[in-house]
């Protein structure tokens, strides 16, 4: 496979990913995913592709890297794990795979396998623990491919040993690869010759726990980075509130909360589920108690200001927001927050100014382009606000309606627009290969 061909697998397989609404969009846990993987990438050398990080919901334990530097992590493991060393060591393995350049070696092997071929079989993949996944992994020839692609115990091997020279450079815990792998074999019953996971995807685990623990013993790792537990804790809830009944967890966390009335993660995750639920009043209630437990955790706070926007309280938002963002300026989900209570407020160049600022670190997730479109409408800028939509659909997987918004676009952007000349490219390059088909 040629670096062309691999980065273009990668994008069939978020595309079709995308189209079936698979992919957490929360911010803030997909920038949590890919802060710990950019400290892990600073220690890896040069690289063929930019590495992006997506995550999957789905309740299966599992993560997976694609050739053109895709890499996903299931909600199952985020779940799952209990300190962030233990994402670091999954993290470190995948990015390994990929600079190692494994499955693009493996899928060179299987001459006829087309990339939509390989597409399809992947997503089902990465779906095995879901409907979505088993109704596109169940057919024989699929599981056979799955197997096909899966490593060998020499990728595996090798994988470890850079992923450990990653982690270890990085100030990680390598045990925590380890403590990992032991969870995923207390899983193992959960598997099916239909649902693939890491154990299938990722074979030998159990001697490879011995090799990892054979090189910790002769290097003699020093640990230098102590991630905070709240951190991680903070997006296991988020993750949790996001893929699972917000009436059922509001039970749950009231029932835990008799037991243990001071746990502060349990007051968070109620005040997640009564927002998902609009009980704002409530939300705001159990989130001040979180921030009255954990003073010295400020993106609680940040919380507050995300249910009182929620709740159309913009003015309560603000004032957390500004003394916030002058604290953490690097905090972009913040700026993202302010600009749409600015939006709301119809403060509509305020707005603009931050939406601006924010597109090329926000270019992966909907929602931005999906208000900043209708920030250009408000401003009366229907050329540049169809552009924004385009990339809404686009993102979301429905790329007949994103060609749409496409060409609205170049119909009514100015002809001195340089936007205008790259629309159009764009769509020429998309009537070259509908041709080809």
């Amino acid at each position: 496979m040629s670096p062309e061909d691999e980065a273009k697998l990668g994008q069939k397989v978020l595309e079709m990913l995308q189209k079936k609404d698979s992919l957490v969009e929360d911010p803030e846990v997909i920038n949590y995913v890919a802060q710990v993987g950019r400290r892990i990438i600073a220690h890896i050398g040069p690289h063929y592709f930019p590495f992006r990080f997506y995550v999957i919901k789905d309740p299966s334990l599992n993560a997976f890297a694609l050739p053109g530097g895709y890499i996903f992590v299931n909600t199952g493991l985020l779940e799952e794990i209990d300190r962030e060393d233990e994402l670091a060591g999954v993290l470190a393995h995948e990015l390994a795979h990929v600079q190692a350049r494994h499955l693009a070696k493996r899928m060179q092997k299987l001459n006829r396998l087309s990339l939509a071929t390989a597409a399809v079989t992947i997503v089902g993949l990465l779906l095995g623990g879901g409907q979505a996944g088993q109704a596109i992994a169940i057919t024989s020839s699929a599981l056979a491919t799955t197997k096909a692609l899966a490593y060998s115990r020499a990728d595996e091997e090798e994988a470890d040993r850079l992923g450990f020279e990653y982690l270890t450079a990085a100030g990680y815990d390598p045990k925590g690869f380890i403590e990992v792998f032991n969870k995923i074999l207390r899983h193992r019953w959960l598997l099916s010759e239909n649902t693939p996971s890491y154990l299938l995807t990722h074979p030998g685990t159990a001697e490879r726990i011995t090799y990892l623990e054979s090189m910790i013993e002769y290097y003699k790792p020093k640990v230098t980075y102590k991630p905070d537990p709240f951190k991680l804790r903070r997006i296991q809830v988020r993750v949790k509130v996001l893929t699972h009944d917000a009436g059922d967890l509001v039970l749950r966390y009231q029932e835990e909360l008799r037991k243990t009335p001071d746990d502060p993660m349990l007051h968070y995750g109620l005040a997640l589920s009564m927002a998902k639920l609009r009980r704002y009043d409530e939300a705001v209630t159990e989130m001040l108690k979180v921030i009255r437990l954990l003073p010295k955790e400020d993106d609680f706070k940040l919380d507050l200001a995300e249910i009182y926007f929620e709740a159309a309280q913009y003015d309560k938002a603000l004032d957390i927001l500004s003394p916030y963002i002058k604290r953490y300026p690097y905090k972009e989900m913040a700026e993202f927050l302010l600009a749409r209570c600015y939006q709301e407020t119809k403060q509509y160049q305020k707005a603009l100014n931050i939406f601006k600022e924010l597109e090329k670190k926000f270019n992966e997730y909907p929602e931005f382009h999906y208000y900043f479109g209708q920030l250009y409408s408000s401003l009366g800028k229907s050329g540049l606000a169809h552009y924004q939509f385009a990339q809404y659909f686009r993102l979301k997987g429905d790329q007949k309606v994103a060609l749409y918004h496409l060409r609205q676009a170049y119909k009514k952007l100015p002809p001195e627009s340089p936007l205008r000349s790259k629309i159009a490219a764009k769509l020429a390059a998309t009537k070259e290969t509908n041709n080809g088909k």
